[in-house]
Order: C-alpha cells, then sequence, then structure tokens
C-alpha cells in the first residue's frame, strides 16, 4: 500500500531537493565541455553504462523487474533519446534543456489522475508565478525549430514525468538500488539510437570522440547526476505530493544557465535574471508555511 504524502516539506528536504537541482543543472556546463567531441545520444549511453556498472556492488531493490525496466525505458531511454534526437530535427541545444522541464507540470498533472492528489489554491498560484519565470527564461531563445523537433522535445517530457510518477508508485524502497538497477535498461536503446543517427552504423568513430572530458563529465553525471540524484528525487516523490517536488525541476534550468555562465563565461539576459527571480518567488511562496509552529506543537 502507497503512503499518504505528507503535507509540507521540511527544511531537510528542501535543502536536498535544491541541491538535487543545483547537481542536475551544473551536469550542462559540465557535459557541454565533453560534447564538443563526444556526441549527445552517445555520450548519454555512456552515462547510464557506467551508472549501471554498480549493479555489481548494489543488490537489486525489492521492486518487479517491471517496474526498473519502465524507469530505466523512460528516465533513461526515453527522457534524453527524445530530448537529443529533437536537437538533431531543429530544437536549439538551449532551449532544449529548458523545454525538458516541462516535465515538471506533466509530473503534477499525471500525479493528479493516477494517485488523486490536490492541488491547492496557494500551490496553482505558487506553480503559475513559476510558469512565468520559465517563461521568460526561454523567451529570448532561438526559434524552436521544425514541429517534428517540438514534439520529440515534449515526449521526452513526458516519459520524464511518466517515469517520475513510477518512481511514486514504489513506496518505501531502496531508491539508491532503484537508481542503479532501473540504468540497466537504458543503454542498449541508447546506443542503437546513437549508432543509427550519429554514425551512420559504424562503432569506431564512436568510440574515438572519448576523450578525458568526456570520461570526467560521464562519471559526475552518472554517479552524482543519475545515481545520487534519482535516489534523492525518487525518496522525496514517495515522501510528499508531486505538486510539493516537481516544482524543483523548475530550478534545474536556473542553476545551469548560472554555473554556464561562470564556468563556461556565457552571460545571462535581464529577462533570464528576472525569470530565476520569480521562479524562486514562486517556490517560496509554495513552501512557505501555512501557519508557524507553536511551542509544543
Amino acid at each position: 500500500m502507497l503512503r499518504r504524502p505528507r503535507g509540507n516539506m521540511n527544511l531537510r528536504d528542501v535543502l536536498l531537493a535544491t541541491l538535487a537541482a543545483f547537481i542536475w543543472g551544473a551536469t550542462f556546463p559540465i557535459s557541454a565541455i565533453a560534447l564538443e567531441t563526444t556526441p549527445p545520444i552517445f555520450f548519454a549511453f555512456l552515462r547510464f553504462l557506467c551508472a549501471a556498472m554498480f549493479v555489481l556492488v548494489i543488490p537489486r531493490p525489492m521492486v518487479p523487474w517491471s517496474k526498473l525496466l519502465a524507469l530505466g525505458l523512460l528516465l533513461g531511454a526515453g527522457q534524453f533519446g527524445f530530448m537529443f534526437v529533437s536537437m538533431t530535427r531543429g530544437v536549439p541545444a538551449g532551449l532544449a534543456s529548458l523545454l525538458i522541464h516541462t516535465q515538471a507540470f506533466f509530473t503534477i498533472i499525471i500525479a493528479m489522475f493516477v494517485f488523486s492528489e490536490r492541488l491547492g489554491r496557494r500551490q496553482a498560484f505558487a506553480i503559475g508565478l513559476a510558469v512565468c519565470g520559465f517563461v521568460l527564461l526561454a523567451i529570448d531563445k532561438t526559434s524552436v525549430g521544425a514541429i517534428d523537433g517540438f514534439l520529440l522535445i515534449l515526449i521526452a517530457a513526458l516519459c520524464g514525468a511518466a517515469g517520475n510518477n513510477v518512481l511514486k508508485s514504489l513506496g518505501k524502497v531502496d531508491m539508491l538500488a532503484v537508481a542503479v538497477w532501473m540504468s540497466l535498461a537504458a543503454p542498449i536503446p541508447l546506443f542503437l539510437m546513437s549508432l543509427f543517427l550519429e554514425s551512420n552504423g559504424a562503432i569506431e568513430p564512436l568510440f574515438a570522440t572519448i576523450s578525458w572530458a568526456t570520461i570526467g563529465a560521464v562519471i559526475y553525471s552518472a554517479v552524482l547526476a543519475t545515481v545520487f540524484v534519482y535516489a534523492i528525487w525518487g525518496k522525496l516523490l514517495t515522501s510528499h505530493a508531486a505538486a510539493s517536488v516537481a516544482p524543483f525541476f523548475l530550478l534545474v534550468p536556473v542553476f545551469g544557465l548560472s554555473l554556464s555562465a561562470v564556468v563556461l563565461g556565457e552571460r545571462l539576459s535581464m529577462l533570464q535574471m528576472i525569470g530565476a527571480i520569480v521562479i524562486f518567488a514562486g517556490l517560496a511562496i509554495a513552501l512557505w508555511p501555512r501557519r508557524i509552529a507553536a511551542p509544543g506543537d
């Protein structure tokens, strides 16, 4: 039986969700350096292959194989595969990194139907405010590109949202083990997509693109951004309503853009800075306690 999600997130969980968003956000500038030589779908294959290697030391969780397979295909192959293919169909990389986080809204909508979760008025207002900030982040990006590319990135976001709700359905299990064992399902479809789309069926050119920067970015992405963060994310989703957790996804592009400015020297526009502030304001409203706990409560 699934546990009833708690109400407001406590400080520890807020900090964990923010840490998860920060680690995910840092993946963008770190990966950008590796992607100068390594094709993106092949990089995603290496990321999940590395994460899957931890099955050698971490026992399988008490989760059906069907759900582990679904998680790997949705959060791994589906989310990253469709996102990177959309970039080959005209969606700019920067815009793709923003649009993929529309999964925050899809996650909440799916949870409302599947888990009968309710969205309070204050939560709805806060999420709406965060959406406005999200739009400001993307508004000065280049055009979306071809319609098929736009649809592909939305499919990628839906895969992520569906995967988030599968995580939510697991209940109280070892989420670290789940994050490792679900990674087994992602490498093969990602490798086949890379082989077909990025190297015309030739294997050697793909592995020839691996550099020390690639290795470093793969280790960071696999250990921290996949195993560690999905363990945190799964724990939060099973403890709280999706409407409380999913908006933290919107912090990922905020951190990604900010860290890219520091690491890569990219400049933030005024709209992007305002958008980041609006997102933080939305989260603050959503997380502000309804009442101050009295002594002894």
